[in-house]
């Protein structure tokens, strides 16, 4: 499977018009905190499942069945990027909350309802419920209620933005209702609706959304979708009515200690952190108007042994993407399977044996304070982007003496998870089509 970057001759005249015409008036400067979902300040935080080995199968459960969504979506088989429904499935646990590692918070409508939503690079729409919501899973909170908006306003069948979902049916009064499904064949469906979001203080108007209204696919309590990058005209990054088409994230553990006075963070336009080293970025199409953006990787050292990555390894073009919808990392399978086998040698602890039904590919018999016992992982980019990792990035006991390696075999893209991506500044330039570019900052976060 090959994905070719979109040169930028295939824009047609009609979306040029409506990037003209119908974008909102949005704020070029913006600071956003960040809330882990692990954090006590979540709402989605489990108190039961703070133990090491809780902890880490859900990590390793929403990873996974996140990338086998972002893959589905590649291969066709879905519609959209954005995961509006659960992303974790289990037999005896039913549907987990949606993937995904950061929450931010905003309010939606006039007079505003406070909406909590999951961060999602590279999300391709934002999503809610909505009342009336005769077949909605538990709220976390007062519901939007469009009826109740003065600012708020639909689609007709007819508009470009209708024409653009992949999956939309006509109701009364040419109103434009979307349609999406997820992995497993769930619908969620509701109106295409347009009202003024408000973050921190900050009014961005004509912001359309998913309202859905019949989202029964959980018995337990969901969180809005923010998409931020998957698409020119749904996700949040390019409703600005000028540019630039920018932004930045840090990623901390902070939920670890919540006493420390340090927040992960979300800095859009002019705010947004492009310093550092950068890597070109090639924009990837996924159906009718979803994109995400991705480098090439060149080089990954595992201690001092330099791989020799192949394009059979590595994939082609677009075959690269970081996302902030999985903690783990995952390599395509053969590159995976080489990087697994060079740790092997280098480890000076003995491997651990794979344990019936353990998620876990590679694990080693110590704990977190062994880790010095275990090599390093250096990983280059296209550019000048060369990421030296931490290895608590790379590593992590998951339950009792074990250690294991945070990344995962994919018969899909690469996939470069948060913990990768932690105490860092990624910022991301889309502003110039001939130019889009990713960077990183060497520093920790400011």
């Amino acid at each position: 499977m090959a994905f070719a970057p979109l040169p930028p001759s295939t824009k047609s005249f009609l979306f040029l018009l409506f990037l003209i015409v119908r974008l909102p008036t949005l704020s070029h400067q913006q600071h956003i905190r960040l809330i882990h979902r692990d954090s006590p300040e979540s709402p989605l935080f489990d108190s039961s499942a703070t133990t090491p080995d809780k902890y880490w199968q859900r990590v390793h459960r929403r990873s996974v069945a996140y990338r086998d969504h972002f893959q589905a979506a590649l291969e066709g088989r879905l519609q959209l990027l954005t995961v509006p429904l659960a992303a974790e499935f289990d037999v005896d646990a039913g549907f987990d909350q949606v993937g995904g590692e950061y929450l931010m918070e905003f309010t939606i409508g006039t007079p505003p309802v406070k909406v909590m939503g999951m961060l999602d690079v590279p999300g391709d729409f934002i999503w809610t419920q909505c009342v009336p919501c005769p077949n909605c899973t538990p709220s976390l909170g007062p519901l939007y209620d469009p009826s109740r908006s003065s600012t708020r306003s639909t689609f007709s069948c007819s508009s470009i933005e209708c024409l653009g979902l992949q999956g939309h049916k006509c109701v009364g009064n040419d109103t434009c209702e979307y349609i999406r499904t997820n992995e497993y064949g769930v619908q969620t469906s509701g109106v295409l609706t347009s009202d003024v979001f408000t973050i921190n203080g900050v009014a961005y108007t004509n912001m359309p959304f998913d309202c859905g209204s019949d989202n029964s696919f959980s018995t337990k309590p969901a969180v809005a979708r923010v998409g931020l990058s998957g698409s020119d005209m749904f996700s949040l990054v390019f409703r600005f009515n000028s540019g630039p088409f920018a932004f930045s994230h840090c990623f901390r553990k902070d939920w670890e200690n919540p006493s420390v006075n340090t927040s992960s963070d979300l800095h859009l336009g002019m705010d947004a952190r492009l310093k550092g080293v950068s890597s070109p970025l090639a924009r990837c199409r996924v159906g009718k108007t979803s994109q995400f953006f991705a480098p090439t990787l060149l080089g990954l050292g595992v201690g001092p042994v330099a791989l020799n990555l192949t394009k059979e390894l590595v994939g082609g073009d677009c075959s690269t993407v970081f996302t902030s919808s999985t903690p783990l990392t995952f390599l395509k399978r053969p590159l995976f399977n080489l990087v697994a086998s060079k740790v092997r040698e280098q480890a000076n602890l003995p491997e651990a044996p794979h344990q019936p039904n353990d998620p876990w590919d590679l694990c080693f018999n110590g704990t977190e304070n062994a880790l010095d016992l275990l090599p390093p992982l250096e990983i280059s980019f296209d550019g000048e982007l060369a990421l030296a990792l931490s290895k608590a990035q790379i590593y992590a006991e998951v339950d009792g003496g074990r250690t294991c390696l945070l990344m995962a075999p994919t018969d899909g893209v690469n996939m470069f998870g948060t913990y990768m991506q932690m105490n860092r500044n990624f910022g991301y330039d889309l502003s110039s089509r001939d130019n889009y570019r990713l960077y990183f900052d060497l520093n920790q976060c400011d």
